[in-house]
C-alpha cells in the first residue's frame, strides 16, 4: 500500500464523488458534477493505492497551523484493515511533514460506519454540531472527532 500527497484534482475528484462515497459525504448544495475539490496549496491531498489502484482519499485544511479539518473516504474494497492502515499512514504524514498537533473533522450522524470507524481509529468524539448539515432536505446532526499528535 502507497499513501501519498497528489495535485491531481482530477483523482481526488473522481474517489469523492464516487457513489459509494459521495451521498455519505456531500450535502444538499452540490451534485457530483459540481463539486470541485479546493485546489489552495495550503490544502494537502493525499491518496491511498495498492495493486488494484487507487482507493481512497483524505484531504486537509489547515484550520490553523496546528489544527486541520479533514475528510476521508474509502471505497467499499477497501473497508476493514485496508482502510485502517491508509488513515493511519495518512495521519503519520500529516504529523511528520506539517506543524499539526490535531485534525479534526464531522460526520453526518446518521452515518454509523464512518462514526464506528472513527473510534476504530483512535479518534475522540468532542461534540455535536446540532443541525448543521443539509441532506435530503433536512438539517442533519454532525458528530466532531478529533486526534492529537501522539
Amino acid at each position: 500500500m502507497i499513501v501519498e500527497r497528489t495535485y491531481q484534482v482530477d483523482l481526488i475528484k473522481t474517489l469523492a464523488t464516487d457513489p459509494s462515497i459521495y451521498p455519505h459525504v456531500s450535502d444538499d448544495f452540490l451534485t457530483p458534477e459540481e463539486w470541485t475539490p479546493s485546489i489552495d496549496e495550503l490544502v494537502i491531498n493525499l491518496v491511498a493505492r495498492d495493486v488494484k489502484g487507487y482507493f481512497g482519499f483524505g484531504i486537509f485544511m489547515p484550520r490553523y497551523w496546528s489544527c486541520y479539518d479533514a475528510h476521508f473516504g474509502f471505497l467499499p474494497r477497501s473497508y476493514g484493515d485496508d482502510a485502517l492502515n491508509a488513515f493511519k499512514r495518512m495521519l503519520n504524514l500529516m504529523w511528520a511533514n506539517t506543524k499539526a498537533f490535531r485534525i479534526v473533522g464531522e460526520i453526518c450522524a446518521g452515518n454509523r460506519r464512518a462514526i464506528a470507524f472513527a473510534k476504530r481509529a483512535g479518534c475522540s468524539e468532542y461534540g455535536i454540531n446540532v443541525k448543521s448539515r443539509l441532506r435530503g432536505g433536512i438539517l442533519r446532526d454532525q458528530v466532531c472527532f478529533g486526534i492529537s499528535k501522539p
